[in-house]
């Protein structure tokens, strides 16, 4: 059968900054769902990805499709000590192996056109054969030879049944299913004639089973009432009373280390011992003891738990955001800001998983719905010299001081200035759609579906709000202040963009002026009313997004001039044919990075990276030639200082390590890394803290030229070659930098060892 090989070393990285063209994945591991222990690791699933604990040095671990993995959405996770394999399946039935640090995938079932539902329900293994129980039959891996082998199906008057587990007990396979519990023999060499299989009368069928398992002595099974039953011998199986009365959510149950442990919601149960771990807090998924008879529990709430003795020992979570569900990022001031909230066509969506914010490498805080004073749906985030603001589409908006929340402003402390929704008094619903500060420091942002939509909490705290349509309601989605200090603002449902200008009179409404911007010449042009995001490039231009393409205001100070200011498309050769940039795709998000070039976030095609004029395009990332987690792009953010441009997909966070920076206004000190350049190191090498587009040469102590280029914003990039496309020599070298005056000064040295 085919498969697929993905060597990456080193496999497993631990938190660490990247190198320019490198990933790092940002997935959240708060949740845990699955535990699988595997000789001296602990590993752990969870919110669909992985990461495990080294129990040798107390170290985590995370494993993603940064460092090898092939497939997002890890579901289970299971390891045979006999092939030294480690088997993780993935919620689209891909598999992947891991033995010796490298990862063969196994995309056989993945690929194969299965009628129904397809899925992989659970892992068991036995000599080095995984049996792996699927919504299509029972499917057999050989571990060694690394390939499918057999598949059992069976069938209840011609229905195909869904297998949920497998055990094995007195020579025999067992099966829960859709439709009862199964047997035949374990040696038998037709087990692919589904009349071979015995289905059992005792407990009571056709009561679907959602599990079974075995050790030396039982055989244990769980119904979908939750009711366990054991079997002692062949044919006799009687039910656990003690569980009685059955409402307590019993959710699994295994037996690790020939110890039962029945897992519910709030407790897990050791009937051997009588011994009971509770939570008051947490919410219990899956539980393990291992060979040390440590207790490792995988909590929904609190991730990964180690019980010593029944008694809690310790917990152990990456540092991660909240959750992987992303509405808007944002890079402020040092800060990378995760909105977990959003609406469904305009309307709420009760998210109470608040915002994630990394205020430094990896090191997060988690934000949610109660921390925030019960703001549920947290759309955006603004911050303005050590403040910041949460923007909620249900209960106004937030401030944050310190890391903590010290007032959410609404209808009644705001003068009135956050309009309510006119069917919702009651409640005093206000639906913030987005925030944004001036470079004054006045706060700007907008309300759906009010009157007074556009509002401003100025530098001395006080509110105002203003009109756009005596006549009209919108819906809004996002706002942005030009340079201008216009502001801009996109209506959802189709209703294309309007923009409004105070005139910097903010108290003074007199002189105010607002447009609506559609698809007609003259009143903007926009390819399609349906517009999804926008951007302010560092020309000026405003730069639009929309379900067919990408237009360009090059002139938006024309705006209220009466002069013309349409907005153009852009004009790219394709073959022997123009046609517009990206006019088949949806435009969801567009983010400027320091060298002004463009990143463009799709719904379907993953990112683009154009060149400043948007006629080139970069790189084209997509889920399948980048470890991209999705196509469906929901935002786009980039640390200016590093060049660090975060990917927020539909599946979660990723970031891609750029060559841009922003540029230096005057000067100051450089920075170049790696420095020193080893012997062993190929990559790139970055002179970073340039004036913008500088011109930077690179010299030997002698002066003869080695590299000559221009940054990219702030930084430049020299691949260790010299003018041949050879290796560079070792010794120092001296890197010159010239700004737009044509004034050169020596920046940096370099010391590179051949």
């Amino acid at each position: 059968m085919r498969k697929l090989l993905f060597l990456l070393f080193p496999l497993f990285i631990q938190a660490q900054d990247v190198s320019i063209g490198f990933w790092k994945d940002y997935q959240s591991y708060t949740s845990a769902s699955y535990i699988a222990e595997a000789g001296n690791k602990i590993y752990c699933v969870t919110n669909g990805g992985l990461f495990y604990l080294d129990k040798n040095d107390n170290t985590l671990n995370r494993m993603s499709k940064v460092n090898g993995l092939s497939d997002i959405g890890i579901k289970q996770i299971a390891y045979d000590a006999k092939s030294e394999i480690t088997v993780i399946t993935y919620e689209n039935c891909n598999l992947d192996l891991i033995k010796n640090d490298k990862i063969i995938n196994i995309s056989d079932i993945k690929r194969k056109e299965i009628l129904g539902n397809k899925l992989i329900n659970n892992i068991i293994i036995k000599d080095k054969i995984a049996y792996l129980s699927c919504t299509f039959g029972l499917v057999l891996l050989d571990l060694e030879k690394q390939e499918i082998k057999d598949t059992y199906k069976l069938y209840w008057n011609e229905d195909l049944l869904e297998i949920n587990e497998a055990a094995f007990f007195n020579d025999s396979i067992h099966l829960a299913t859709s439709n009862g519990l199964y047997y035949a023999a374990e040696n038998s060499t037709t087990l692919n004639d589904y009349t071979e299989w015995v289905r059992t009368d005792n407990p009571a069928n056709p009561t679907e089973f959602i599990g079974i398992v075995s050790n030396s002595k039982y055989l244990s099974s769980l119904n979908n009432k939750g009711c366990i039953y054991y079997w002692l011998q062949i044919e006799h199986w009687w039910l656990a009373e003690w569980v009685s009365p059955l409402n307590q959510n019993l959710i699994n149950i295994e037996i690790t280390n020939n110890q039962h442990l029945f897992i519910f919601n709030n407790k897990i149960m050791f009937p051997l011992y009588e011994n009971t771990i509770t939570t008051q807090t947490g919410k219990f998924k899956h539980a393990i003891i291992d060979e040390d008879s440590v207790i490792w529990i995988a909590d929904s709430i609190n991730g990964l738990l180690k019980y010593v003795d029944y008694k809690y020992h310790e917990t152990f979570i990456p540092s991660s955001p909240q959750e992987n569900t992303i509405f808007s990022l944002e890079f402020l001031a040092d800060k990378l800001y995760l909105s977990h909230g959003g609406h469904l066509n305009f309307g709420s969506l009760w998210n109470r998983n608040g915002a994630s914010v990394m205020n430094s490498f990896d090191d997060w805080r988690n934000y949610d719905y109660y921390e925030l004073k019960n703001a549920r749906d947290i759309v955006e985030v603004a911050e303005y010299k050590g403040t910041a603001y949460f923007a909620s589409y249900y209960n106004g908006v937030i401030e944050i001081k310190d890391g903590e929340a010290i007032e959410r402003y609404s209808h009644t402390n705001t003068n009135g200035a956050l309009d309510t929704i006119g069917n919702w008094q009651n409640d005093r619903r206000m639906a913030i759609a987005d925030l944004k500060f001036d470079a004054d420091g006045n706060l700007w942002g907008l309300v759906s579906g009010v009157n007074n939509p556009l509002f401003v909490k100025t530098r001395n705290s006080e509110w105002y709000n203003f009109q756009l349509s005596p006549t009209q309601t919108f819906h809004y989605d996002e706002i942005l202040i030009d340079d201008n200090n216009q502001k801009w603002g996109i209506m959802g449902k189709n209703n294309g963009i309007f923009v409004y200008n105070d005139n910097n009179t903010i108290t003074d409404k007199s002189d105010d002026q607002y447009k609506l911007l559609n698809t007609n010449s003259g009143s903007g042009n926009l390819p399609s009313m349906n517009v999804h995001s926008f951007a302010n490039d560092l020309d000026g231009e405003i730069w639009i997004g929309t379900d067919m393409g990408i237009t360009v205001f090059y002139n938006p100070s024309a705006i209220f001039s009466g002069s013309n200011f349409d907005a153009q498309q852009i004009l790219i050769q394709e073959g022997d044919y123009g046609q517009y940039l990206l006019s088949e795709e949806k435009i969801k998000c567009i983010t400027i990075d320091g060298a002004n070039r463009k990143w463009i976030g799709t719904e379907k095609s993953g990112v683009f990276l154009l060149s400043e004029d948007g006629t080139e395009e970069i790189h084209h990332f997509t889920a399948e030639n980048s470890p991209l987690f999705f196509n469906n792009i929901v935002d786009i953010a980039v640390n200016p200082e590093n060049g660090e441009v975060f990917i927020g997909t539909e599946k979660g966070l990723i970031s891609y390590r750029s060559d841009a920076t922003t540029g230096m206004i005057t000067q100051n000190e450089t920075h170049v890394y790696p420095n020193p350049v080893r012997e062993s190191y190929n990559g790139p090498i970055a002179i970073n803290g340039l004036v913008t587009n500088a011109n930077i040469k690179i010299t030997d102590i002698d002066g003869n030229l080695v590299f000559e280029d221009f940054a990219r914003g702030g930084q430049a990039i020299w691949n260790g070659k010299n003018k041949n496309g050879d290796r560079a020599s070792t010794g120092v070298y001296l890197v010159f930098s010239t700004d737009v005056n044509g004034l050169e000064k020596m920046v940096s040295k370099i010391l590179f060892i051949h």
